[in-house]
């Protein structure tokens, strides 16, 4: 059932790049320090996502580059802070925008090869990092640009838009409105989702009073060296992170029915009345997973998973909202608990879990977060991140939409991916690693089958 990655024989994937430019906002827009939320603060990190597009027989290519690059520009008055820099406020030791126009990094680059050469391009595979355009030059994150794109002209005249972009800054859903206000402006159209930027809407209540313990975050003062993401990144060395060496990656396809067979198989249990695909398949993978390694019967199986709070907070957030609005609730089972249970009953786990994120537990996390500092406790758990939800492969600039739209691939062990198929039949991948003994019981304990 499942696709190891890389998934082509392809073994480098050469481009030549030009120079980077910096584009800057195409009017005068306002500078100084933008405020960043406590959600903010925590996700300070970089996600790189391709943009396939086949050739449009109607409409050249050539000029693709260029017309990115205007709409860019133009957007970037609106979006005036994506041209800004990331930088300590040493007053208050929080993160912030400094508006300073230092803008954003774009190239064109141009490759020998064909789309049709990558493979299915659904499958995440490490070579499609020669299509994201880093900063190089950057030493420190308050160095590099919040943004960066490169366009790829492909020999069979199809191109990839490579989009590298801090977290810290938006979160899925204002990333996807972004992009379509791009798409908006580079077909000569106004923008859709006039931005709304102002985060101190879901700031801090004062004086702060958090109710929940809120175990998804480590404190900084009990954080270790091998914590995800800390504040005082902004002055940490600029670097990726590398894969774990004895982890093998690999994609699981889901048809369509095989997760409404999930579905109805947790809907046997009368207490629940409904499931979504979302909680369907990420019970099952949360148990396929922890079925595949060895683990005392006592132990705490960790999971979190981002739920959106815009209309969950009073008021609501503006559907136009730039930043995070996600909070990730952890819950734990004991694994033999979770091994041992039904699929329902995983279900119903996960959904208890979303439930709990009323406006009260938000600004509940939100105030933990002003008293203590922390950063997300994911080490020791999983985490789940469901690009698959997201619209990123509706995005059309005027050559039509994307085949395929998802992230470069992750390298870290505790991520599991849901991702597009690329078929929009109602599909989708799973990726995830495992040790190569562990992934070799995974792929019998996924398959669906194995619940019937």
């Amino acid at each position: 059932m499942g696709s190891d990655v890389p998934t082509s024989r392809l073994m480098e994937l050469k481009v030549v790049a030009e120079m980077p430019e910096v584009v800057v906002p195409a009017e005068p827009t306002p500078e100084g320090a933008s405020y960043l939320s406590n959600i903010d603060q925590v996700v300070n990190f970089y996600v790189e996502t391709v943009y396939f597009f086949k050739a449009n027989a109607a409409k050249g290519v050539e000029n693709a580059a260029e017309v990115l690059k205007e709409a860019l520009s133009k957007l970037l008055v609106p979006y005036h802070f994506l041209a800004g820099r990331l930088t300590l406020n040493a007053q208050q030791m929080r993160m912030e925008i400094d508006c300073n126009r230092a803008g954003v990094l774009f190239t064109s680059a141009t490759t020998d090869l064909s789309i049709s050469d990558l493979g299915d391009v659904s499958l995440p595979n490490p070579l499609f990092r020669s299509l994201i355009l880093l900063p190089k030059d950057a030493n420190t994150v308050s160095e590099a640009p919040i943004m960066t794109a490169q366009v790829t002209l492909f020999k069979c005249g199809g191109f990839c838009l490579g989009h590298y972009i801090n977290h810290a800054v938006v979160d899925g859903v204002s990333a996807v409105k972004f992009l379509d206000n791009w798409c908006s402006i580079a077909k000569g159209e106004g923008l859709i989702f006039p931005p709304s930027s102002d985060r101190t809407l879901i700031r801090a209540r004062s004086p702060p009073s958090p109710v929940f313990d809120h175990p998804e975050f480590v404190k900084l003062s009990d954080m270790n060296a091998n914590t995800f993401a800390t504040t005082d990144a902004i002055d940490a060395q600029f670097k990726g992170t590398s894969a774990p060496i004895k982890h093998v990656f690999q994609v699981f396809p889901f048809t369509a029915q095989e997760l409404d067979t999930l579905k109805q198989q947790a809907l046997r249990d009368p207490s629940i009345s409904k499931c979504s695909t979302f909680e369907a398949i990420v019970a099952h993978v949360w148990q396929a997973r922890s079925k595949s390694v060895e683990a005392a019967p006592d132990q705490q199986c960790k999971l979190t998973f981002a739920v959106d709070f815009r209309n969950r907070i009073v008021p609501p957030l503006p559907s136009n909202y730039v930043g995070n609005a996600v909070v990730a609730p952890l819950m734990h089972l004991r694994h033999a608990d979770l091994i041992s249970g039904s699929l329902s009953f995983c279900v119903r786990k996960i959904q208890q879990s979303m439930e709990c994120v009323t406006d009260e537990y938000v600004r509940s996390s939100i105030d933990w977060w002003e008293i203590y500092r922390g950063v997300p406790a994911f080490l020791g758990g999983l985490l789940v991140s469901a690009w698959w939800k997201i619209p990123f492969d509706m995005i059309d600039f005027g050559w039509g939409k994307p085949i395929y739209a998802g992230p470069v691939v992750n390298d870290r062990s505790e991520f599991i991916l849901l991702l597009s198929n690329g078929k929009r039949d109602g599909g989708l991948n799973i990726y995830l690693a495992l040790l190569p003994e562990e992934m070799a019981k995974f792929e019998k304990n996924i398959k669906v089958s194995s619940l019937i």
